[in-house]
């Protein structure tokens, strides 16, 4: 093969089986999922409407069984507080251990890197606070939109249909409606190789 050959793009086409369930509340998916977690599935089995879905022209009832709904990953409660809690130390962190480093210096340089750790971690929290607000409103706002839309949407990876009723009980217990279960088909492309133009003869 010559650096001009180009692979073709490699369309693979299958099939997933799912559960779907909506809820009227954040805290109700988030204690359907916990539910499910300890029943033995994982949280890569689960997906919910992606950042663009959830403003699609398509009603709900659509969004629920069609395979191309734009979808985002699982994110558990706990760990978007991590996320939020990282946002607003991190920068305190970077600058104390900048400041460290020129304490580091020694002697003379001691007194002032005191001064600046002091500065520059009350700057960093300040800066930290300010996105971990700014994030958490745009979530809040994404949440209140999709239930405003009439719901979040919750699918649950089920290739085992000798599970289905477990995984419908937990998600209609919890507070899932219109819980059922589908077949849904799914597109993997693998995309050939782009030759490097400086590399053509």
């Amino acid at each position: 093969m010559t650096s001009n050959d180009t692979l073709d793009d490699v369309t693979t086409e299958y099939s997933e089986r799912e559960a779907v369930a909506v809820f009227s509340s954040e805290a109700a998916l988030h204690a359907a999922v916990d539910a499910l977690l300890q029943l033995g599935l994982e949280e890569k089995d689960m997906s919910v409407l992606g950042a663009h879905g959830a403003f699609s022209l398509k009603p709900l009832s659509e969004l629920e069984d069609s395979g191309d709904s734009e979808r985002g990953a699982y994110v558990p409660a706990d760990d978007r507080a991590e996320g939020m809690a990282a946002l607003v130390g991190s920068p305190a962190l970077v600058a104390g251990l900048c400041a460290a480093l020129v304490a580091g210096t020694g002697g003379a340089a001691l007194i002032p890197a005191i001064a600046i750790t002091a500065g520059s971690t009350a700057a960093g929290g300040v800066v930290g606070l300010v996105l971990a607000r700014v994030f958490g409103r745009k979530h809040a706002a994404f949440i209140a939109r999709q239930i405003g839309d009439g719901g979040l949407l919750l699918w649950v990876h089920a290739p085992d249909a000798a599970r289905d009723a477990e995984i419908g009980e937990i998600l209609t217990s919890k507070g899932g409606r219109d819980v059922h279960f589908h077949t849904v088909s799914r597109q993997w492309t693998l995309h050939g190789p782009q030759p490097d133009p400086l590399l053509r003869a």
